[in-house]
């Protein structure tokens, strides 16, 4: 017998299905949901819009037999801001990707939130995109359960060193002049990307982005934050290849195989 519940998610794949049928995933509150949407794809579709890849919206679905079914959505918001820039539509595939393959069918509101909140200043433009990419890392590999530890230098237990250095491996900090053995992945990092760091991880989720570095520390922090998502999910991301590609930043290299 049928089911029918009502969500709100943001879709964040797509595919096509027989004619002007489509599948879509939709992200929601209680997880990832796979969705079967008929005539969706005909020109004048009412459920065009909404069903499309970076769409919020409320969604009345069907549920029969394990599958889940549209009857019916209302919009909420389409991120108009993400069509005209490529690089962040890039970038918006990228947290897609990541959400896709670390997402689970259980209850996960705090992913959604992540995604909404970065989704917004990327359409909005007001933040760089190295900020929102690297706080958007190190928030969600953090939702996973695997914070790096960033109160104190693990070594003498100083909470703001002056020459801090970010450890990929240990998911640690310490002084540098705690440092006894340093490893290539090692970040020494200006104070201030420690910060940002501390921030990225520890604040609440409507300040995540109340904050802004330039320069040589945007720089550090976006290679630390990847670079650490990278060594604890060990995955192969074809859109951060893309989106590597796509910026120019000369790190595409890197990006198409994973840390070992």
């Amino acid at each position: 017998m049928a089911t029918h519940l009502t969500v709100r998610g943001l879709v964040i794949r797509e595919t096509p299905l027989h004619d002007a049928d489509k599948l879509f995933d939709l992200l929601t509150d209680e997880g990832i949901r796979t969705v079967q949407a008929k005539s969706v794809r005909k020109p004048g579709s009412k459920y065009g819009a909404v069903t499309q890849l970076f769409s919020y919206g409320e969604f009345c679905l069907r549920q029969n037999g394990g599958r889940f079914y549209l009857d019916s959505a209302v919009s909420l918001n389409l991120f108009y801001g993400l069509r005209n820039d490529l690089d962040a539509l890039a970038l918006a595939s990228y947290f897609s990707e990541l959400i896709r393959k670390t997402a689970t069918d259980q209850p996960q509101p705090q992913l959604l939130r992540l995604y909404l909140l970065s989704l917004h200043h990327l359409s909005e433009h007001d933040r760089p995109l190295p900020l929102v990419k690297a706080v958007f890392e190190l928030r969600l590999i953090t939702e996973l359960g695997m914070m790096p530890n960033l109160v104190c230098c693990s070594v003498c237990m100083e909470y703001q060193p002056a020459h801090p250095v970010l450890r990929i491996r240990q998911a640690d900090l310490v002084c540098a002049g705690c440092l006894s053995e340093p490893e290539p992945q090692d970040f020494a990092v200006r104070a201030s990307v420690l910060l940002a760091a501390r921030h990225a991880v520890f604040s609440e989720p409507d300040r995540l982005f109340q904050f802004r570095l330039r320069g040589e520390s945007e720089t550090q922090f976006a290679q630390y934050a990847e670079s650490y998502l990278r060594h604890r999910l060990g995955m192969y991301f074809p859109t951060l290849k893309f989106y590597h590609e796509l910026t120019g930043n000369g790190r595409a290299a890197d990006a198409a195989a994973p840390t070992e």
